[in-house]
């Protein structure tokens, strides 16, 4: 299953020949994986020479794969590489290069990979069926579908009102271990500061910086800072547990419209469905 979905991972990042039709930048572009959707708390996809690019960290983690980013300056020249991995499959991409390599192998890209919004952005290209991937683009709904292969029996509405996320937040079922060593006697506000020590089992990163296991961390909440993501792979399991908690969620139009006037975080589910960090504690005290 690892090999499969490193496979479809490859296809994710490099699908060619997506025919757009009437999609436009200024419009919200969909992705679900598995009828899941990934939600992009900051930067979202947009489309640049007819092709859909997306930041390259939310699906690949969406997938289960592990992404770290390397910033490196050699004299005058500074170079900004993304690897992800998963199984035995390995990419590596360098920032404004269409050179991709894959296992050991150069792949082409229609358009480089970007920074936007402080993202790595890559374009969605197909490799090939032989992959094991399948990806679709339905353009009545601007809606990226990927498939694995894996049987989808109740997938997530896909939004109508032109808004990413969901303000009904609600658990993953089977997914919630994370949730309770992060939110429960963990996470708190003091004087505008958010405070939690890192789950031990998980991951995470604040931008380009990762966060480390047993290590206490603060934040400020507030305009002009940022936002942290923290995830736990499940051993033998499909799917991963995740959250992106929003500092400030005065640059995202989609969070701006459900949570207008909230100077509190606000925390997003790997389900697309979010709400502020006061409720989501309280919601977690009933997972006890």
């Amino acid at each position: 299953m690892l090999k499969k979905l490193g496979l479809v991972l490859i296809s994710t990042i490099m699908l060619l020949g997506m025919a757009l039709g009437s999609a436009s930048a200024a419009r919200t572009v969909y992705v679900q994986v598995d009828g899941k959707n990934v939600s992009f708390p900051d930067a979202k996809p947009y489309v640049e020479s007819n092709r859909v690019l997306i930041p390259v960290r939310f699906v690949s983690e969406s997938l289960g794969a592990k992404v770290d980013y390397k910033k490196e300056t050699v004299g005058n020249r500074v170079s900004r590489t993304v690897y992800v991995t998963m199984g035995d499959k390995n990419i590596s991409l360098e920032v404004n290069s269409n050179k991709v390599l894959v296992d050991g192998n150069i792949v082409t890209l229609d358009v480089p990979a970007r920074v936007k919004q402080e993202r790595v952005f890559v374009p969605l290209r197909f490799v090939s069926e032989a992959l094991g991937a399948t990806v679709e683009w339905k353009s009545s709904q601007s809606l990226v579908s990927i498939s694995t292969g894996k049987e989808v029996t109740e997938p997530d509405p896909v939004p109508d009102d032109d808004n990413m996320y969901s303000a009904e937040f609600e658990w993953k079922a089977g997914y919630t271990e994370l949730a309770k060593e992060l939110f429960i006697d963990n996470m708190k506000v003091e004087n505008g500061k958010l405070m939690f020590t890192m789950p031990a089992g998980a991951n995470g990163s604040y931008g380009n910086t990762k966060l480390t296991a047993g290590k206490n961390y603060t934040f400020d909440i507030g305009e002009g800072t940022f936002y942290f993501t923290i995830a736990m792979v499940y051993p033998g399991r499909d799917e991963q547990e995740a959250y992106t908690v929003a500092l400030d969620s005065s640059g995202n139009e989609d969070l701006k419209k459900l949570f207008s006037g909230t100077n509190d975080a606000i925390v997003i589910g790997n389900n697309g469905s979010a709400s502020t960090l006061t409720e989501v504690l309280k919601m977690a005290k009933l997972l006890q």
